[in-house]
């Protein structure tokens, strides 16, 4: 017990002088001492006490101020205790946590601008050419493959900077300067102003551009090197794909289409269409059609066929003698047979009229220019660069996505759902340029 709270007595006895001080208080006012014995007490009321409105207890207070009973003022309410409770306040993230719209990449990090300034043609060109539900689809499909992309460059370019000593790291530094110049100078007319304006309308700033800038170049380069032994292309590849691909290398051979046309509509009176003509009418235009037609063949034993096609021909390309240009196989209905007799003909040769479902021709082959074959020799050095660059882009990608598979990443799908929503808002409003 602590000091102060305990008393002896004569008898020997200790008690508590606080127990003294509440008998003493009791017998004063005229209730048991503590010596003497306990009555009984019933228990306690357990129901849940009755509580008094406002109105009520100030009814209470008026009657017994009427009484004389002194009561006390009330205490005032504090305006803030009326006020219902409000909510726990919202848990803000620290400055240290990773927003959406960045994404961390072991150390390295990649804003929401960066992932989507490569993508800004794709995005402009698929929006216009889709609907917005397959546009829709195809953004987040893209931008997942090339955050992905995005994730093992970063890995790459951590990894091929630490191997870089201080001197290689100077040229290269300079090598992305001129290389920033360039760039500037042929995108931009050399316009300081408009470069600005550009990184402005994609969300970067100069340092984020030039560091994609010597990204890709350290990227590329790097990989490259550790690639080149898996990239070589052996002749006998090149030599299959020579064959395998043929056509590429082979031109056909072309005819000239030169054509008489004497449509059944042209002989018509003037409003009245070949579908709305009567069968008086269209015989009578038929008839028409056949006589011209005898003309004008009359007229090729001793003219020019571009000559009389200019004089009798009342079809496409009259003004230019009847010429069609260079074809290598027939035409489109209606002109699917007419045009099929030039590739049983010679230069010069043309038929005799031909009726059509629609009118008369008369169809002539003017100048042929046979197909050609490139040989091997002439595309091999081709051939090896489009193959290398394949076998590269492969290679590199699958190299890429296996360091990113390793990678240490925050939030993927929360960086994802954002550069799709922001494209998107892009995409709208015509921002991706």
């Amino acid at each position: 017990m602590a000091p102060g709270l305990r008393r002896e007595y004569s008898d020997g006895m200790v008690r508590p002088t606080a127990i003294i001080g509440v008998c003493v208080v009791l017998a004063a006012a005229g209730l048991p001492s503590c010596r003497g014995k306990r009555e009984a007490l019933p228990p306690p009321d357990a129901r849940r006490p009755a509580l008094k409105t406002e109105a009520e207890l100030a009814a209470e207070r008026t009657e017994r101020i009427a009484r004389g009973e002194v009561v006390p003022n009330p205490t005032p309410l504090v305006e803030a205790e009326r006020r219902p409770a409000l909510p726990p306040p919202m848990i803000r993230p620290s400055k240290d946590s990773i927003r959406g719209d960045v994404l961390m990449v072991n150390n390295s990090s990649l804003t929401v601008a960066e992932a989507l300034y490569p993508l800004r043609d794709w995005i402009r060109e698929a929006r216009a050419a889709q609907t917005p539900r397959v546009f829709a689809d195809q953004l987040r499909r893209r931008i997942r493959d090339h955050v992905r992309q995005e994730i093992g460059s970063l890995l790459v370019y951590e990894k091929a900077l630490g191997e870089l000593g201080d001197p290689q790291r100077e040229a290269l530094e300079k090598s992305v300067d001129r290389e920033l110049e360039r760039r500037v100078s042929q995108d931009f007319g050399d316009s300081q102003a408009q470069f600005e304006r550009h990184l402005e309308r994609h969300g970067l700033t100069r340092e984020q551009y030039r560091g994609l800038l010597k990204r890709q170049m350290v990227v590329g380069s790097y990989v490259r090197d550790v690639l080149a032994p898996d990239v070589s292309i052996l002749r006998h590849e090149l030599l299959a794909y020579y064959r395998d691909h043929l056509q590429r290398y082979c031109t056909e051979e072309t005819r000239e289409l030169l054509m008489i046309e004497l449509p059944f509509e042209k002989f018509l009176p003037a409003g009245v269409t070949w579908q709305a003509a009567s069968e008086p009418l269209r015989a009578q235009a038929r008839l028409q059609a056949i006589r011209r037609a005898r003309a004008a063949h009359e007229a090729l034993a001793q003219r020019d066929f571009r000559d009389v096609a200019r004089e009798y021909s009342l079809g496409l390309n009259a003004e230019s003698g009847g010429s069609w240009g260079p074809i290598s196989q027939p035409l489109q209905p209606p002109y699917d047979e007419p045009s099929r007799h030039i590739f049983d003909f010679v230069a010069g040769q043309y038929s005799e009229p031909v009726e059509t479902p629609t009118g008369i021709c008369i169809v002539g082959c003017g100048r042929i220019e046979p197909g050609s074959r490139t040989p091997f020799a002439d595309v091999q050095q081709q051939i090896r660069t489009e193959l290398e660059n394949a076998r590269f882009n492969r290679l590199a990608s699958d190299y890429i996505w296996r360091l990113a598979e390793k990678a240490t990443i925050s939030d993927l799908e929360g960086f994802i759902n954002v550069a799709v929503e922001r494209a998107a808002a892009s995409a709208e409003a015509g921002g991706a340029q």
